[in-house]
């Protein structure tokens, strides 16, 4: 008897039919065979001649220098075929637990500063805890590999292991994770965190779920059915009546479906998979600082997710797209160039669109409180100002400038209103012409092509402008 998911395998969303006017709109490349191959795929290749591992991620690693026992282990580990997924995670004591899925499920213990295991933990080999260390498993490997790749951009040399599991150069990823926010890593990672017996999913899920449906249907996602918030999850997935809810609860509740449906869709840039992530933690941190303005400075003392924070998100952001585009063994194909272009350019018109001073009361005492008569002095934030004006780098541009044109000309419009922006903000000559370089080598090809990409035309999941650019004041 095959699995379910093996059955799924064999799906394809041409074989829908569509009951809408609008969904009888086909793409030209609809008839085109699609290869169900995205970054979900969690094969781990590794090359023992070599000793080196590739995993899904992109990163790599490298055995040596692992004493001749862990190095056993670990090509052991390595050599066993393995499909894995992260199901869950969770806070827990002096660490977090994330349950991973395999044929059965392992939970592996991850401890942050001094806790009591020194290396990640897997219930796959509890009869070894009384030994001590454990060698790393293919579990904890493969979970090292899926937070530090969240956490770094790619490396341009294999990363080297410890002993534990962890590398050389970053030692224990989980002591990263209370400064990323361990809420951002979990949507990064589409691992929903476990409260209780029950599992919430992430609003990003929400939203990502809403975004499918309305791609289907050809509807703008600002318009589509409102009713479906994600509220009903726990409930009776099937409701009669009413596919496209039922399809929802599904996308919810069930991991392999969501997984299917945006690999199988990742030639629509907004829900691509491999920079979806991306694009949700912008999101995040543009959330994070709007947030931050709107409160009181008594409130403001609360927010861990402050404009720093912000700031180092963006950047951090900006240089892994650029590491995955320079460093990644696995080639990107079309789909990615494109999904990469097209979210570096959501970023910075976002940015862009957030440029004017805020004044922030910088309380004096360790307490995050004043005293009357206490002098209080101000400074002033500003998004825009952090990361294009005062910048030294020519913060995305200098990235979208090494992606060929053919998969940038379709952001022209996008591009030609930044500019507009930017002449009206004191951003850096060299900045400026840099941004004018890439239109005008953008508008040459499309003079070549006899057309430039008009705004209605453009080849994009459901509309980029959903998430209108903020100033707020």
């Amino acid at each position: 008897m095959s699995l379910p998911i093996e059955r799924m395998s064999q799906l394809s969303l041409e074989s829908m039919s569509a009951s809408r006017g609008s969904q009888s709109r086909r793409r030209d490349e609809d008839s085109a065979e699609f290869t169900y191959d995205s970054d979900i795929d969690t094969s781990i290749d590794f090359d023992e001649a070599a000793g080196t591992a590739t995993f899904p991620s992109g990163m790599r690693y490298s055995v040596h220098g692992l004493d001749a026992g862990t190095k056993d282990a670990v090509t052991r580990a390595l050599g066993t075929p393995s499909k894995l997924a992260l199901r869950g995670c969770s806070p827990r004591g002096q660490g977090y637990v994330f349950l991973i899925s395999e044929t059965i499920e392992y939970h592996v213990r991850a401890p942050y500063g001094s806790g009591p295991y020194d290396g990640p933990s897997c219930s796959c080999r509890q009869d070894e805890r009384s030994v001590g260390l454990q060698h790393p498993c293919r579990h904890t490997l493969w979970l090292c590999d899926q937070i530090l790749s969240q956490l770094v951009p790619l490396p341009s040399n294999p990363h080297t292991w410890r002993i534990d599991g962890y590398t050389t150069k970053h030692g224990n990823v989980c002591d990263f994770i209370s400064d990323y926010h361990f809420d951002v890593l979990a949507d990064s990672l589409r691992c929903d965190i476990m409260a209780g017996e029950s599992i919430k999913p992430r609003p990003h899920r929400i939203q990502a779920a809403r975004e499918i449906l309305a791609t289907l249907s050809g509807n703008f996602v600002e318009n589509y059915r409102p009713d479906l918030t994600g509220e009903n999850v726990g409930k009776r997935v099937v409701k009669e009546g009413d596919l496209e809810e039922t399809i929802f609860r599904m996308l919810l509740q069930n991991d392999s479906l969501l997984s299917y449906f945006l690999a199988s869709m990742r030639d629509h840039e907004r829900l691509n998979p491999r920079f979806r992530r991306f694009r949700d933690r912008a999101d995040t941190a543009l959330d994070a600082f709007d947030n931050y303005i709107k409160a009181s400075d008594l409130e403001r003392v609360e927010l861990s997710k402050n404009p720093q924070w912000c700031y180092k998100t963006f950047k951090d952001i900006s240089e892994q797209i650029k590491s995955i585009i320079n460093y990644s063994e696995r080639e990107l194909d079309d789909f990615d160039r494109r999904a990469a272009a097209s979210t570096l350019v959501y970023i910075l018109d976002q940015i862009v669109n957030r440029n004017e001073d805020h004044d922030v009361i910088r309380n004096r005492d360790d307490g995050g409180s004043y005293s009357e008569g206490q002098l209080k002095d101000t400074r002033k934030i500003n998004l825009c100002n952090e990361l294009v004006v005062e910048s030294s780098h020519n913060f995305i541009l200098d990235i979208l400038d090494e992606l060929p044109s053919e998969f940038v000309d379709h952001l022209l419009p996008d591009l030609s209103r930044i500019e507009r922006t930017v002449a009206n903000i004191n951003a850096p000559r060299s900045y400026r012409n840099k941004l004018r370089n890439i239109i005008a080598r953008l508008r040459g090809v499309s003079s070549r092509s006899g057309s430039e990409p008009a705004e209605s035309s453009r080849k994009r999941t459901s509309q980029d402008t959903d998430r209108n650019p903020k100033r707020v004041k």
